[in-house]
């Protein structure tokens, strides 16, 4: 193979590579109460899903799932389900990655999150729970985190003002823009909209 055929490498070959072709070859088979066309759907979804996880990473996750093989013999594809838990336990999926996130602010959410004040505090909590809020419980505790941290980056921005800021002060300031940077990041730009 030559080096440009190994640089170009798509994400769904490397695990193909690093993940499902070594668990094949060890043994694992597709489970019997699941058809051929559905298992090799599956494992199309498993390598685009984990396209994010690094060669170390799919190590890692694969050696993990060595013990968890379904069936009498545990040697049955465990499910789709089990594989993704893993794999966050490995390395959370990056929130960018996620089509039902990424929908949710390209969506007209995006925008009004903005408008409301909110953008930071839902983007984290679309990052933990992997949805968006849906109860009146939920967007309480978003519009909470949002008013404390809009409250907190006045305080700091204050102190900065007046040079008497600490490093937590700066190094909070530096986190909760990289997050409202990644967060808007995912909003259409105007001229996209058009």
């Amino acid at each position: 193979m030559s080096s440009e055929e190994q640089t170009t490498e798509t994400k769904r070959g490397k695990v193909r590579r690093c993940l499902i072709d070594p668990l094949t070859e060890s043994g694992f088979r597709k489970p019997g109460d699941m058809t051929r066309e559905r298992f090799d759907k599956m494992l199309v979804t498993l390598a685009d899903e984990l396209g994010y996880l690094r060669e170390g990473q799919l190590d890692t996750l694969r050696a993990m799932l060595a013990t968890k093989g379904q069936g009498k013999a545990h040697d049955a594809w465990p499910r789709l389900a089990t594989i993704r838990a893993l794999a966050e336990v490995v390395a959370p999926r990056p929130i960018e990655e996620h089509p039902t996130i990424v929908s949710w602010f390209g969506s007209a959410r995006g925008p009004q999150a903005v408008e409301e004040g909110t953008l930071v505090a839902e983007f984290l909590f679309l990052e933990k729970r992997k949805r968006p809020p849906l109860g009146p419980g939920d967007w309480r505790t978003v519009r909470e985190k949002a008013a404390e941290w809009q409250r907190q980056e006045r305080l700091v921005l204050d102190r900065l003002d007046r040079h008497v800021a600490d490093d937590d002060d700066r190094q909070w300031l530096s986190w909760y823009r990289g997050v409202r940077m990644r967060a808007e990041a995912l909003i259409p730009r105007s001229e996209d909209a058009a």
